[in-house]
């Protein structure tokens, strides 16, 4: 945020410059400026910032400065520093100015209706932001076209219409603003991924996997789909189909690895294949190696094969990659094996890396590096989509 005193002063400059500019305009043509209004001298705007009272500054500079094509720019960059600092109303104030004005003309008059919608999205004033928006997009050709629809689709996906926010997707130019064609794409799967969701909640399966067939053929990459996918054929009984589509997610997006473990273990247990669980699972851990993965593995074994080669396998593996949560579970095997003061000394060795993890951040976004303890598709903080992944490292997954 901005220091009142600085912001004062901008004001004060910005006012002092518009008239200055008017001034010189208004000499060579008798004084008169485009309109026919005469400028005043900025002397009332200057008294009421210097009393700290940027409202009655503001109005002032509103009925001094005529709008021309010299002073429209700087109309705007006040519009936008208010609506910047969070002062939403007086950026409303000063674009609603603008279109009261007959002098505008047509591209003026877009772009006043832009920076207004801008300031009625900041507000929170959704409704009125869609109409001038959805007014820009009327003219195919329009300036200000791609950039109401790009913005539509904010609207849209923050109010959770998903049919609305692919319609207006679909109609988005990437290269026009400059928007990468691969996280375009991205952005319109989750949509169809999000219906999917709601049809899952309302218990209509035909129509949820029609939107996860479409999420999937403009992303073929989208792990989330199989995954949503997957969990559907999971809650009607249906764990061979689920393993279909929760085993391609490590050949889309092998860091997300860890969010299927317990989803394809559960299924594995579901069809009584403890053997292909475990080889599967060793398949995974030549390929894409991970702590989480390691812990899996170990667990199958310590099931099927008893805690002394599960101890073998883990004290193995832990030579080959340290990790605090691999010493967390060997202490935990051996607890189990031992008696007395012994164990409870493991057990307070084991207490302590338990606290020392659970302080570890198990995901990040790696685009503005927003943390989180668990998954999320969209990031709360960039706004971007599937950036949010499993944090990768010793203590990760």
């Amino acid at each position: 945020m901005m220091p009142e005193a600085l912001y004062i002063v901008l004001l004060m400059l910005l006012l002092v410059l518009v008239w200055i500019v008017g001034h010189s305009v208004g000499a060579r043509g008798s004084r008169k400026v485009y309109g026919g209004t005469i400028l005043q001298q900025p002397s009332e705007g200057i008294r009421f910032l210097l009393n700290e009272q940027p409202d009655q500054a503001i109005d002032s500079f509103i009925r001094a400065v005529d709008v021309t094509p010299s002073t429209l720019e700087t109309h705007l960059a006040l519009g936008t520093l208010m609506r910047r600092r969070g002062e939403v109303d007086r950026a409303i104030k000063v674009h609603q100015n603008l279109l009261s004005r007959t002098s505008l003309n047509q591209q003026q008059i877009c772009q006043a209706r832009l920076e207004l919608g801008l300031d009625f999205h900041k507000a929170g004033l959704l409704d009125r932001a869609e109409r001038l928006f959805l007014e820009l997009t009327e003219n195919p050709k329009g300036d200000f076209r791609q950039e109401s629809l790009h913005h539509l689709v904010e609207i849209y996906r923050d109010e959770q219409e998903w049919d609305k926010a692919i319609r207006a997707s679909r109609q988005l130019n990437t290269k026009l603003l400059a928007r990468g064609s691969d996280s375009h794409l991205i952005e319109q799967a989750n949509f169809y991924c999000e219906l999917a969701l709601q049809n899952i909640d309302n218990g209509d399966s035909f129509e949820a996997r029609r939107h996860l067939m479409s999420a999937l053929k403009l992303n073929k990459s989208s792990a989330r789909a199989n995954i949503i996918w997957g969990d559907l054929e999971r809650k009607i009984s249906n764990p061979s189909e689920a393993l279909i589509h929760y085993l391609q997610v490590p050949t889309q997006q092998p860091e997300l690895l860890p969010e299927i473990l317990g989803r394809v273990g559960d299924c594995y247990d579901e069809l009584h294949d403890q053997e292909g669980k475990l080889k599967q699972f060793r398949r995974w851990m030549a390929v894409h190696p991970s702590v989480n993965l390691t812990l899996a593995v170990v667990q199958i074994i310590r099931n099927e094969c008893g805690e002394e080669e599960a101890s073998r396998f883990l004290s193995e593996s832990l030579e080959a990659t340290p990790s605090i949560k691999g010493l967390s579970s060997l202490l935990d095997i051996h607890i189990d094996r031992t008696q007395g003061e012994l164990s409870d000394r493991l057990a307070l060795i084991q207490n302590v890396l338990k606290r020392v993890t659970s302080r570890q951040v198990s995901h990040r976004c790696s685009k503005c590096g927003f943390k989180a303890n668990q998954l999320h598709w969209f990031c709360p903080q960039c706004k971007c989509w599937e950036t949010i992944k499993p944090f990768q490292g010793d203590e990760g997954a």
